[in-house]
């Protein structure tokens, strides 16, 4: 298995002093997803990412959440790579069952051809004989039942091959659709990811639109996220956001795309849906998120309240989404500077 960081104990060590300088420098949080970056970033492993990083550097827009963003865009379709590699080792895999039956295949051609050389000779040897006696007759009888045993045996080898090919081709056409299906969910929730989440906007958002018009986004950012980690451990957070995504899938329609976007952070797009009925489901969802009870197994009492800000966008048919995306973002934004567990509609300044 190909190791992502192979550097030895004195490499490390040297990483971690220049990382820690740089985080200092550039103000960032100690996390690991930034922890992550600047790590890749200094041992120029990543050269998408040393480029989006020394963009923001000159733009002076350097900030947790640029660098979060830079980690989800550089570094984690990166880390599909093994996938992609996986792909190609089931490539193989198919072109070794093709050739298997190919040289089934030719087997069972030759032993024809042999067969039919053996029993045109009996038959020449039967048409070209003065006398056909007894012993004769038993001569070409043998040869033909040996001929015709050679290829009863071939075709029963040819069809076995077959069929266990078939069914490897089965194996492996499975196994394709899963490692496909992986690079698109996000594997703690269950939900798409920001991959899954681009690939289902691009199948059903232009088709739905067509049919429904304008659709709404919603973008959520769970409220004090980082205090519930620090306070209750990773493993409590990691239950907040499957609870989120869980309650995400119950209070959308099949049509509706939800998605992890990234950290704390998740989107829904209502295709078909005005504003005022996106603002009404995405209330529904904040008063229900409100009611979720976790609890902290080890002290045997609840967390407290979890709650999300929301952000609302109208996405008009043809708009680039990503625009759409920013405006929920930045109404989500406005709903934290306002008190957070809040809606805000994005308004065109």
């Amino acid at each position: 298995m190909d190791v992502r960081y192979a550097e030895s104990m004195e490499e490390s060590a040297e990483i971690l002093r220049l990382v820690l300088q740089k985080m200092s420098e550039w103000r960032l949080s100690f996390t690991p997803v930034q922890y992550t970056v600047v790590y890749e970033y200094v041992t120029n492993i990543n050269s998408s990412l040393k480029k989006s990083v020394d963009d923001l550097l000159t733009a002076g827009s350097l900030t947790d959440k640029t660098i979060e963003e830079a980690y989800y865009s550089c570094i984690i379709p990166e880390q599909t790579l093994p996938v992609l590699e996986q792909r190609g080792l089931l490539t193989q895999e198919t072109l070794d069952v093709l050739n298997r039956m190919s040289e089934s295949a030719k087997a069972t051609m030759q032993t024809t051809q042999k067969a039919r050389f053996g029993i045109l000779s009996q038959h020449k040897a039967l048409k070209s004989a003065e006398i056909v006696d007894a012993s004769l007759l038993q001569s070409v009888i043998a040869q033909l039942a040996g001929e015709t045993k050679k290829l009863l045996d071939s075709s029963e080898a040819l069809e076995n091959n077959l069929r266990d090919s078939r069914q490897e081709i089965e194996n492996l056409r499975s196994e394709l659709q899963a490692v496909a299906q992986a690079s698109t969910i996000d594997p703690l929730t269950g939900i798409a990811n920001r991959r899954g989440f681009e690939k289902l906007l691009g199948e059903r958002l232009l088709v739905q639109e067509t049919k429904l018009g304008n659709s709404s986004f919603l973008f959520l950012d769970i409220d004090h996220f980082k205090k519930i980690n620090d306070d209750f451990g990773h493993i409590v957070g990691d239950r907040v956001l499957q609870a989120v995504a869980k309650l995400l899938k119950a209070k959308t329609r099949g049509e509706d795309i939800i998605a992890r976007f990234g950290g704390e952070e998740f989107v829904v797009v209502l295709p078909g849906t005005p504003i005022d009925k996106a603002h009404i489901v995405a209330e529904s969802i904040r008063q229900n998120i409100e009611r979720i009870t976790l609890l902290n197994e080890k002290a045997k009492k609840t967390i407290g309240s979890i709650t999300v800000s929301i952000g609302i966008d109208s996405h008009k048919a043809g708009q680039d989404w990503h625009e759409t995306i920013q405006h929920a973002d930045k109404a989500m934004y406005q709903s934290k500077q306002s008190g957070r567990n809040r809606i805000t509609t994005y308004f065109k300044s």
